[in-house]
């Protein structure tokens, strides 16, 4: 019988790979831009439409999908949606008119949303509170690995296999993954019973009364959340969408070079959100409370990020402005981490889906905007210059509704009558 320490490690790699499988899959489209114009005679507006089908359908996915992730739990939820958008990146590469393509993208959209939500919810399942910050940062960290190993992977793919082959491909290991996940993965509710044991008595859900999904808009910690996310969100998106293009318009780097320039960026990145999880848990062993610990390192992450991406805006030397922007990748990617772990610290454990849902539609609302109002910024004045300040501008305002809105929830003692058993010290 596997111990909870293996089972915590195997939960842990399955939600990294699924974390890198889920970038590796959104970053397709960009590798094959311009293949499939010119395969499918596609215009560049069409394209764009392309482009945005997918975060638009993610971040208005997020909503209802938290409340049927808290519902069917983590490892339904989570499989089921590795199944369907895997199904719909494998479609992209069977289909040939304009309509199925944009459908598929919006499929995708709305497969990918629950994929974090449900990560947050199985870690908070499966670690305690004061070892939770490490899981999250390593798990994080794939937000970055995807982004990283997407140009030299999904190109090599495209070379042998043509861009057909790359999304059919790169669709079969997310079903491959899928269905390991479903046969090694379990619940920690569902190794408790298999092993005969019982959970302490404060995760006993059957003992608590579910808390109503419209409780959480009800808490100002959602609010800062909500609003905190999308400066995170806003910051990630443009850099993820206009840093290639940055390097070669405003320091002409060749695409070979820009490739190489945008993974070390990512690899920082990286190591942010590794550093983040194994800082919050410092903090804590060293008497700092939980959500303390996570607000400082959000507001520090935004802050620097915002104070480095100044500075780039007015810097032309190239090896200056790869070093700063590496750096605003670790930063950023250190308040993305802890982001989540303030998820699944201020509300229960039914909850932290419906709640991490709620985040994640704030940063993407900011996400799918960020890239427009940049090419706007561009297209106006020339340079990338003041679209590097509106993003700090975001980030600063972000770091400050962190500070004034996230606030310690009140607790309840663990002795309270049964009419309040709902209520345990992480709730609304």
């Amino acid at each position: 019988m596997k111990t909870i320490k293996s089972f915590q490690t195997m939960t842990i790699v399955f939600l990294f790979m699924i974390g890198v499988v889920n970038y590796l899959d959104r970053s397709a489209l960009s590798i094959a831009n311009t293949s499939i114009q010119k395969d499918l005679l596609i215009s560049p507006t069409q394209m764009g439409f392309l482009l945005s089908a997918f975060s638009l359908a993610y971040a208005f996915s997020q909503l209802p999908l938290g409340a049927l992730i808290d519902r069917l739990g983590s490892k339904l939820a989570l499989g089921g949606s590795l199944i369907l958008w895997s199904l719909a990146q494998a479609a992209f590469g069977l289909f040939s008119g304009y309509g199925q393509l944009l459908g598929m993208r919006v499929l995708l959209g709305i497969g990918e949303a629950p994929v974090f939500p449900s990560a947050a919810k199985a870690l908070s399942e499966w670690f305690d509170t004061q070892e939770r910050g490490t899981a999250t940062g390593w798990v994080w960290s794939s937000t970055c690995m995807g982004p990283c190993l997407a140009p030299p992977l999904l190109t090599l793919f495209m070379v042998h296999l043509g861009w057909r082959g790359m999304f059919i491909l790169t669709g079969a290991i997310g079903i491959v993954l899928a269905l390991c996940w479903f046969a090694f993965y379990k619940s920690k509710a569902q190794y408790m019973a298999d092993t005969g044991r019982a959970e302490p008595q404060p995760m006993q859900r059957s003992k608590r009364p579910r808390i109503p999904w419209t409780t959480v808009f009800k808490d100002r910690n959602t609010w800062g959340a909500f609003l905190g996310f999308m400066g995170v969100i806003y910051m990630i998106w443009l850099h993820l969408t206009w840093m290639p293009g940055y390097f070669e318009r405003e320091h002409g780097l060749d695409l070979y070079r820009t490739a190489w320039v945008v993974s070390l960026a990512y690899l920082f990145g990286a190591i942010g959100t590794v550093f983040a999880g194994k800082a919050c848990d410092w903090l804590v062993k060293r008497g700092m409370k939980v959500l303390a610990s996570r607000k400082l390192m959000v507001i520090l992450g935004l802050v620097a990020a915002a104070f480095f991406t100044l500075i780039v805006a007015f810097v032309a030397n190239v090896v200056a402005c790869v070093v700063l922007l590496c750096l605003t990748m670790f930063f950023i990617n250190i308040s993305s981490a802890t982001a989540w772990m303030i998820v699944n610290t201020i509300v229960p454990s039914e909850r932290v889906a419906s709640f991490g849902s709620i985040q994640n539609f704030g940063g993407y609302l900011a996400g799918s905007i960020a890239p427009i109002l940049t090419g706007f910024s561009v297209q106006q004045s020339g340079s990338f210059s003041s679209a590097f300040v509106i993003s700090a501008v975001v980030a600063a305002c972000s770091a400050l509704a962190y500070w004034l809105l996230l606030k310690e929830p009140r607790t309840v003692p663990t002795a309270a009558p049964v009419a309040n058993a709902g209520l345990t010290p992480r709730a609304l």
